[in-house]
């Protein structure tokens, strides 16, 4: 029997979806096709620069369906105009389309007649133009290098990127480039099941509870893969990125229990109606948790039952590029159609309209007041300053806070974005704008807002039941911002960006931002009511 393998079943899609790319053309030698090593190395910084500001057409489509569903909700079509209207900006190629540019990633497939001359090592050329994509569009380095168990530093260049290339037949190199940032990342789960559960009923329930453990931090609606079985663990796992992208989207409905994967497409179904039946929505509640689901299917040890979920977020950044003796073809990236402008921005005007306006201020707390009043659901628009600071500016304060029994004055009176914003380009105040997740900073919570921080947090997602209490506790409120609109946030809702603490920690350094009218929801209220938790 041969063996069958994932590497020869992925969906590469047809050849009108790709053009031809300008890079140096490969050889022939003795039936072998020989590239050269700048142009791959070229064709990485290009994938990477493209997909920091447009993404695969059938994302623009899928925020246009929850705007067009009669069944979203006002709170679900706004949020979709929101990512709409920011696709469109970050296609004139100025400000990426997430302030978390992400991990390089990098999925090839080398056919054994593929040579690249002079023996070079494919991963480092493809590692190096990835790190020329980011220093030339000035996108955020977030990678974390060991110093050893418990202390790290910034790597300050994206790089280690995470490449795989693997051997198959052919004389064909095909790659596909994703940016994943690290929201979505963290709504990946592999859980090692009993064989038991391989009942309908069963299966569903397991279903039920991890889908709904996804929750809105990873920035919905999104593309929910699940995968169960795999000769391995690692194996799921690789599926299951690969089915989020839609690369397993050809794999065959059924098989002879041969070994063959399936894609099982009723599942799927199943799968979006338990991600419609959450309420989580796309960020601030509704029916568009996910907008597609892949379900699939893979053999394994008769003791052992690999299930893996992963999702792709709203900014589901991914590009093929394949090389063959006709040369380099790059998928074709069409950024959203200009004509779809007004019908946002108009739809983002009326539900605007309806917000109040809150304005901080340094010299007195109506502002403070103000925003304690409003319940959870409420929607507010914001101006004023605040202060930008996420993981590592938390643990050096928490640190400080230890040793001197205080924090620093500056850190007090006025909100907290949790925040990391990409370089600003010359000329512009600041770099893609967004929220990251809320929860990492839960346990910082109590400790602060005891010595009188962070009343006021700003981030995306939910938090954890400790952390409303606390909220609760003190009398704050938790506001959360739409995750994936950061080149709308920079466009519109950032008057200007300045660093006041910790420079060294690239773009973890505390930063003042002034707001201008930036849309957030009230998701805990100073009484600990949540959104998330009805």
């Amino acid at each position: 029997m041969a063996h069958i393998s994932l590497d020869n079943l992925i969906h590469w899609g047809s050849e009108s979806d790709f053009e031809p790319i300008n890079l140096s053309r490969p050889r022939e030698e003795e039936g072998h096709i020989i590239l050269r090593a700048e142009a791959l190395r070229d064709c990485a910084r290009i994938a990477f620069s493209k997909i920091a500001y447009t993404m695969p057409n059938a994302q623009y489509a899928t925020f246009t369906e929850i705007i067009e569903d009669p069944a979203s909700s006002p709170r679900e079509r706004f949020v979709a105009a929101s990512l709409l209207e920011n696709a469109l900006i970050a296609a004139r190629g100025t400000f990426p389309l997430c302030q978390d540019t992400g991990t390089a990633l990098v999925y090839g497939w080398r056919g054994d007649r593929i040579d690249i001359e002079s023996d070079a090592d494919p991963e480092e050329l493809l590692a190096q133009g990835a790190s020329e994509a980011y220093a030339q569009e000035k996108l955020r380095n977030s990678q974390m290098g060991p110093l050893n168990m418990t202390e790290e530093r910034n790597t300050r260049d994206n790089l280690p990127a995470g490449i795989q290339i693997r051997s198959v037949r052919g004389d064909a190199l095909k790659l596909v480039f994703v940016a994943k940032g690290g929201g979505s990342t963290s709504r990946t789960s592999l859980t090692m099941e009993s064989p038991a559960i391989l009942r309908k009923d069963r299966l569903e329930a397991i279903l039920d509870a991890r889908i709904r453990a996804l929750g809105p931090s990873g920035c919905p609606p999104y593309a929910i893969a699940v995968v169960l079985g795999g000769t391995n663990p690692s194996q799921t796992l690789y599926a299951a990125e690969l089915a989020a992208l839609g690369l397993l989207d050809a794999l065959p409905e059924s098989a002879p229990g041969d070994g063959t994967p399936v894609r099982d497409r009723l599942w799927e179904q199943k799968i979006l109606a338990i991600a419609r039946e959450s309420g989580l929505g796309a960020q601030w509640g509704g029916s568009h948790l996910a907008i597609s689901a892949r379900a699939i299917r893979l053999s394994r040890h008769a003791a052992n039952l690999p299930l893996a979920v992963a999702v792709s977020c709203a900014a589901n950044r991914h590009l093929a590029v394949y090389v063959n003796r006709g040369g380099w073809h790059i998928q074709k990236l069409v950024p959203p159609e200009q004509k779809l402008e007004e019908t946002v921005k108009g739809l983002i005007r009326q539900v605007s309209s309806t917000a109040p306006s809150v304005e901080i201020s340094h010299t007195d707390t109506a502002w403070l007041e103000e925003l304690r009043s409003f319940a959870a659901g409420s929607m507010v628009l914001l101006s004023g300053p605040v202060l930008v600071a996420r993981d590592a500016a938390h643990a050096r304060l928490l640190k400080i806070l230890e040793t001197e029994k205080k924090l620093p004055d500056w850190f007090i009176g006025l909100p907290v974005f949790y925040a990391g914003p990409t370089e600003a380009k010359e000329g512009y105040a600041t770099g893609a704008f967004g929220p990251t997740t809320a929860s990492r900073m839960d346990n910082y919570l109590e400790p602060f807002m005891g010595a009188g921080a962070s009343l006021v947090t700003i981030a995306k997602g939910s938090r954890g039941v400790e952390a409303r209490k606390t909220i609760a506790r003190h009398r704050g409120v938790y506001l959360a911002a739409i995750g994936g609109t950061a080149a709308l946030n920079a466009e519109r809702h950032i008057r200007s960006l300045s660093t006041i603490q910790f420079e060294e920690l690239g773009m973890e350094a505390v930063r003042v931002a002034v707001l201008e009218r930036m849309p957030l929801i009230v998701a805990i209220d100073s009484k600990g009511n949540d959104i998330y938790r009805a």
